[in-house]
């Protein structure tokens, strides 16, 4: 469902300059939104996330207008939020509609109200132009709610701005460094080059590997022999400045029942909290072994591979505060990663008028 804002909106000075801002951000998961105000930060800004009482969710400034009070802090009483400290009450579209001294609603009294779409996994925000909204459709990420697949995740904020997130995503070579034990056997070796495929607004890439046995803990799942070699595939996809998704594919030929292709899709939402801070979500979904065992052995090994990443970030990010920025060199395992800083840097750009 979607939510359009009145005009009663004043963009304040942009924050966060590195990172677009006409884009959809998933400020918080479907399930996390609800009559209960819910703060979350979104490119610097404070947003109040309530549902209406037809379920419709909301997302406004999280500051009354007439104090610098939370409205996360107030209650939602029918369609409206009602600051807890000065009682003004704002609409879902972000105007104030009472005030508990007196009859009058002060003239252009309002807060920032955010365009809204809530897909049944998360809660997208839209941190610009609220005119550019309906240009742009809030990205996809229907296996999330396929019966078909199943799906685990997690998520926390990890001390480190969006970029390093996205640089990380897009080259799973440091993978066997970070977490060997996860690590696909197919990495061990040179991989093979990449197909990249870039657009104005997202990148995608592929990458094929001649067959190779599966890491123990995958094969155990597919319950496949750990010795068995199968071509594999790794895709990556930029679908927005907040979504990543990975792919990877097992093509299993040989093996009676358990021949196809087993696949997991690797969901990441990233919101920018501020420059150094992201709220990261993220999901794994497959399309074999739906049971309760099979999410059971999953489950702690990739919450413990994001977390292993989530500190090398943090780690990073506290290099570059201290030290600053410095050129890096280039290898062809960057292709990817390169990509993605152009399409961001152009589209800040344009958003900015520095182009």
């Amino acid at each position: 469902m979607s939510h359009d804002p009145a005009a009663h909106t004043t963009a304040p000075a942009r924050r966060c300059p590195d990172v677009p801002h006409h884009a959809w951000y998933a400020a918080a998961t479907t399930e996390e939104v609800g009559r209960t105000p819910l703060a979350r930060r979104v490119l610097g800004t404070p947003v109040a996330l309530y549902r209406t009482s037809d379920g419709a969710a909301v997302a406004l400034e999280d500051r009354c207008a007439h104090r610098p009070v939370p409205l996360s802090d107030g209650r939602v009483d029918g369609d409206d939020i009602v600051a807890a400290y000065t009682g003004f009450r704002y609409a879902p579209d972000g105007r104030c509609v009472g005030v508990p001294t007196q009859v009058q609603v002060p003239f252009g009294a309002a807060v920032r109200c955010f365009p809204v779409h809530d897909d049944g996994s998360f809660v997208w925000v839209w941190a610009g132009d609220p005119r550019l909204a309906a240009l742009r459709p809030a990205p996809d990420t229907s296996w999330l709610r396929d019966p078909a697949w199943s799906t685990f995740g997690g998520a926390w904020e990890t001390g480190a701005s969006i970029a390093l997130l996205l640089d990380n995503f897009a080259d799973i070579t440091h993978v066997a460094h970070v977490d060997p034990e996860i690590a696909p056997l197919a990495l061990g070796a040179a991989p093979p080059p990449l197909q990249v495929t870039v657009t104005e607004t997202t990148m995608r890439f592929a990458r094929d590997y001649p067959p190779a046995p599966l890491a123990d803990w995958n094969a155990q799942v597919l319950e496949l022999p750990a010795d068995a070699a199968h071509a594999q595939r790794e895709e990556g996809e930029f679908v927005a400045p907040g979504l990543w998704v990975d792919r990877w594919h097992v093509y299993v030929e040989g093996h009676g029942d358990a021949d196809g292709t087993h696949s997991f899709v690797f969901t990441h939402a990233l919101t920018p909290v501020d420059e150094r801070t992201t709220r990261h979500v993220w999901r794994v979904s497959r399309n074999f072994t739906p049971s309760a065992a099979a999410e059971g052995t999953l489950a702690p090994i990739f919450e413990r591979y994001y977390g292993r990443v989530r500190d090398v970030l943090e780690t990073m990010q506290r290099v570059v505060d201290v030290d600053g920025p410095r050129p890096e060199v280039r290898v062809a395992a960057d292709a990817a990663a390169s990509a993605v800083r152009r399409i961001v840097e152009r589209l800040v750009a344009e958003e900015t008028g520095t182009r």
